[in-house]
């Protein structure tokens, strides 16, 4: 630690005055003490001309004073942090806080030292985001172990950012925690790309993380404390939200590649490319991406995020999964899975039964849970094309297209489910079944096409009983070959946008065969206040508009396996 003279002699000083006081009072001791030294000070480059210096709050204190390489730059601060700039780059640059209050001043903090970056590509090693921080798109930043932003700090990403997993630190992840935010605003043609640290074509799933959000939504558990999945010590209690309208920021234009992680050995509690824990409705994910992810693609544990323009490409379970009281609304998804997943060794293995959707009620195995808790898992999923692998690919043919059991409801409209070897629809338990029979789950101008079956076999969990309901269902199942221009992706094959053959063949039904008008339904009121407007009553069935010149996944998007 450097010693500064003038301040040494200041100590002195005090020191002495303190002892003269004391001396004064000796029947009751009652003089002012100084604030103790700030801890927790930590110096962070945020520039190539800054330095960020943050330390923790120190009770008595009324300011406090910022010292840099020996002199004192700042004397009355009234915050715990100062953005030192106009630094020369590639500098190392060295600082020291004291407290002041009650006209006395503390020792000296210990010294924390930075180095501002140096102009051209930089990397930045990120371990924690405890105050406001920007991520800027000229630097790669590489996430170290479980990093979060807490504190109600706001973590802001610029457009075209890379942000890389440490694949030498096992489950190295972001977590934005209740109460904070992250604003992720990429572009189309700037996405913003959290990744595997690993050059392409050496890239696993399970590589990283992924993206954990907790926000303070409602969920139907009712224990205390709930935590999320994740190792121990380092999971985040969800429970007792109680603003359904919380936000936890936007993630627009995003890619998450290679992420997830099996932080329980095959016990189940698993990092998945995106996980929403309590993630309230002012929470907006728009045009994102998951590629390649160990677990699910994207997966909700109550509360009710919007989501619009979304994908799912070769993911390690399910592409969407909900649960615990998810009520959000989601537009305009792809899904498309053609081949099992290699996972790097270690971090986990795929699921034996993937599905496109999976949907939870509450699951009694978890404390606080019965399969009626409200509020009930009830999203909308609306202009979808979910596409699985066909036979041949999974080990089993439990590789559905959508399940709803255990207390669940969903509305299902303008929809695709094809090319699954198992179910394309199945609804089972009784209390999805009452759900269903009181008309809080609607399924509309839905396609299932050439699944192992459409629906449940006769006698079979409940979804038999939903698909001889004329008043309940309204699907069709014609040929794949009759919905899509093709040729569809397959494991023999690397698409690019231009070769997804997502679009739909012209002069197919689903052309004009959608729901374009909710007057009357049920889901009228659902709909509204949906990214400042309300959801779209399309004529046409999937995620691909015939009318487009341009489809909405061109152009962000990437298609790669590893």
């Amino acid at each position: 630690m450097r010693l500064y003279p003038s301040r040494l002699l200041g100590g002195t000083m005090l020191l002495a005055g303190a002892f003269l006081t004391a001396c004064g009072n000796d029947n009751n001791g009652t003089g002012p003490t100084a604030p103790a030294a700030p801890s927790g000070v930590q110096a962070v480059s945020s520039s190539t001309t800054s330095i960020t210096v943050s330390w923790n709050l120190v009770t008595g204190a009324d300011s406090y004073e910022l010292d840099r390489d020996g002199t004192t730059i700042q004397s009355s601060l009234t915050s715990t942090f100062f953005e030192d700039t106009g630094l020369s780059t590639s500098t190392e640059y060295c600082y020291v806080v004291r407290a002041m209050g009650a006209g006395l001043t503390s020792d000296d903090s210990a010294e924390k030292c930075a180095t501002t970056g140096t102009p051209g590509p930089k990397v930045a090693t990120v371990t924690g985001v405890p105050l406001d921080r920007t991520f800027f798109s000229d630097t790669t930043y590489v996430l170290q172990g479980y990093v979060k932003v807490s504190n109600g700090a706001t973590l802001t990403v610029e457009a075209g950012t890379r942000i890389v997993g440490d694949t030498l630190v096992t489950g190295s992840s972001l977590w934005i925690l209740r109460g904070s935010k992250i604003m992720a605003n990429g572009t189309a043609t700037d996405p913003i790309i959290f990744t595997s640290q690993r050059s392409a074509g050496s890239r696993k799933p399970g590589d990283w993380g992924g993206i954990i959000i907790v926000g303070n939504a409602p969920i139907n558990r009712t224990a205390t404390p709930i935590f999320t999945e994740g190792p121990t010590g380092a999971a985040e209690d969800y429970s007792g939200g109680t603003d359904f309208n919380d936000s936890s920021g936007v993630l627009k234009y995003v890619r998450v590649e290679f992420a997830g992680y099996d932080v329980s050995n095959g016990g189940g509690q698993e990092l998945n490319s995106i996980s929403s824990y309590a993630v309230g409705r002012g929470t907006q994910y728009d045009f994102v991406q998951a590629i390649e992810g160990l677990d699910d693609g994207f997966e909700s544990f109550g509360g009710g995020q919007d989501m619009r323009h979304m994908i799912s490409w070769e993911t390690g379970d399910d592409h969407f999964d909900w649960t615990e009281g998810f009520q959000g609304r989601a537009q305009f998804l792809l899904a498309i899975q053609t081949t099992v997943p290699t996972p790097r060794p270690g971090t986990g293995t795929v699921s034996s039964d993937p599905r496109g959707f999976e949907g939870d009620g509450c699951e009694i195995d978890k404390a606080g849970c019965t399969f009626a808790n409200t509020p009930y898992s009830m999203p909308i999923w609306m202009n979808f094309t979910v596409l699985g692998p066909g036979t041949g690919v999974f080990s089993t043919n439990d590789g559905n297209g959508a399940v709803v059991r255990r207390g669940a409801a969903a509305d299902f409209v303008n929809g695709i489910i094809g090319r699954w070897p198992g179910v394309g629809m199945s609804i089972r338990d009784q209390e999805s079944m009452d759900l269903v029979t009181a008309d809080s789950t609607f399924i509309r101008n839905v396609i299932l096409s050439d699944n192992g079956s459409d629906f449940e076999p006769s006698g079979t969990n409940f979804g038999s009983i939903v698909a001889d309901s004329a008043t309940q269902w309204s699907v069709t199942t014609p040929a794949l070959t009759d919905v899509f221009a093709g040729p569809l992706p397959t494991s023999a094959s690397t698409p690019t946008d231009a070769t997804l053959g997502v679009e739909l063949k012209s002069g197919a039904a689903a052309e004009t065969g959608g729901l374009a008008d909710f007057t009357g339904t049920v889901l009228a009121p659902r709909v509204t206040n949906y990214f400042g407007g309300s959801m779209e009553a399309t004529d046409y069935i999937g995620a691909a508009d015939p009318t487009a010149s341009t489809q909405w996944y061109e152009g962000w998007t990437a298609w790669y396996r590893n």
